[in-house]
């Protein structure tokens, strides 16, 4: 079991899953976006419970499960196969959450959870996975949650009465350290926000880092005093939350907006990291 998020947990599917599982992949508003090689009939899906438990580290199906009052509900569904095990990938798929549940961004908390459990619990080094490019809902999530474009396969797969494009995801373990990172600053950042007290943030920056603004006439500050007496000079006066998170060459981009304004996206922030210590901070405004 991994441990809960936001109200989301993940788990090993077992046999008395399989119905629900079922339901998921049959479902009219989900079926369209799954691979059509798939199991999807119920002897198909308990041979591949049983191959799970043969081989854990090398295939699996997984639960989502909602928090509804303290009640846990199943929600989803997700998998994996080990592709290469000397250069430990693994291949993601069928990951889909039934109608009733959407919009509560549980695949994009269940996804988070699932490649931290498959990187930092089963070892693996890379995962990757492949979606319609018909599949916009897909792709919009793939971008939330850390997934990097790595190319489009074109007219790859057989689909109904013709041929469809596949976009490629991949997301490293260093990717996911990023994100880590990106998420400790910006909390850091809030807690300043709310007492004041910037220390801890500047803990997580390099003695030498620079910050860089663009879009207001302030800056840049090079070095850890120039950057502590910014904020004493011109503290910030609301605290903000990330919206995704990508990746560009060695530099980490997480758009973010205010949380007076939760809805709108106010800007981004560029981090390069070095040793998990920030190097260089841009923040952008829109």
């Amino acid at each position: 079991m991994e441990p809960g998020a936001d109200g989301v947990r993940i788990r090993r599917a077992t046999r008395d899953d399989a119905d629900f599982m079922l339901r998921v992949f049959t479902h009219d508003e989900v079926r369209p976006y799954l691979a059509a090689g798939g199991a999807f009939e119920r002897d198909a899906l308990l041979a591949e419970l049983e191959q799970q438990e043969h081989d854990p580290a090398a295939f699996g199906r997984f639960v989502i499960e909602s928090d509804d009052h303290g009640h846990w509900r199943s929600a989803g569904t997700m998998g994996f196969k080990r592709v290469n095990e000397r250069s430990r990938i693994a291949h993601l798929e069928r990951l889909a959450v039934h109608p009733d549940f959407r919009g509560r961004h549980l695949a994009d908390t269940a996804a988070r959870l699932f490649q931290r459990h498959l990187i930092f619990g089963l070892g693996f080094h890379r995962l990757q996975m492949e979606v319609y490019a018909y599949n916009e809902r897909a792709r919009r999530h793939a971008e939330r949650v850390g997934w990097i474009e790595e190319g489009v396969k074109r007219k790859a797969y057989r689909r109904d009465d013709g041929w469809v494009d596949s976009v490629m995801y991949a997301i490293l373990r260093e990717d996911i350290e990023g994100r880590d990172v990106v998420a400790e600053h910006v909390r850091r950042f809030n807690a300043g926000v709310r007492s004041d007290d910037f220390a801890p943030m500047l803990e997580g920056l390099a003695d030498d880092a620079e910050m860089i603004f663009e879009g207001v006439h302030v800056g840049p500050f090079i070095g850890l005093d120039a950057i502590a007496q910014a904020y004493r000079d011109q503290p910030p006066d609301d605290e903000l939350d990330v919206l995704d998170v990508r990746h560009d060459g060695e530099t980490f981009v997480a758009a973010y907006a205010w949380r007076r304004e939760p809805e709108k996206r106010a800007g981004e922030l560029r981090l390069s990291v070095e040793d998990t210590r920030i190097t260089r901070l841009v923040v952008a405004f829109d």
